[in-house]
């Protein structure tokens, strides 16, 4: 079994005009016997957001707290604690918080490999 906890996890402050939070909870990188996914969070306090980017992993994204607007290609949804969402390989997509809360959002990257850049840049 391996069991990763927030506190102590690689993380990295994304600064303004992207301000967000990002932390890899597991990755290959960080433990031996992982190596289909990596999952993480993404924090995003009131206002901030993940720049507009793709990667030729897909990810999936769970809301546990707070709510934010996702786009994902041409759509765009309000999404909100308890909801899942899937952004496809090769499709662009962002997070964006427009509301007065912060919102945490799970993610799951399948193949890993965009984490990597977190892990290297992390300050824990």
């Amino acid at each position: 079994m391996i069991v990763s906890r927030e506190q102590g996890a690689p993380s990295m402050d994304v600064p303004e005009p992207n301000r967000r939070t990002l932390k890899v909870l597991l990755s290959p990188q960080l433990y031996e016997g992982i190596d289909a996914l990596a999952s993480g969070l993404t924090i995003l306090p009131p206002g901030g957001k993940s720049d507009l980017h793709e990667h030729s992993e897909g990810e999936m994204f769970y809301v546990l707290s707070g709510q934010c607007r996702i786009v994902v290609g041409e759509e765009e949804e309000e999404i909100e604690h308890g909801t899942a969402a899937w952004g496809p390989p090769h499709i662009s997509h962002q997070l964006v918080n427009n509301g007065h809360r912060q919102c945490r959002i799970l993610w799951v990257l399948v193949p890993p490999g965009r984490e990597r850049a977190i892990i290297e840049g992390s300050r824990t």
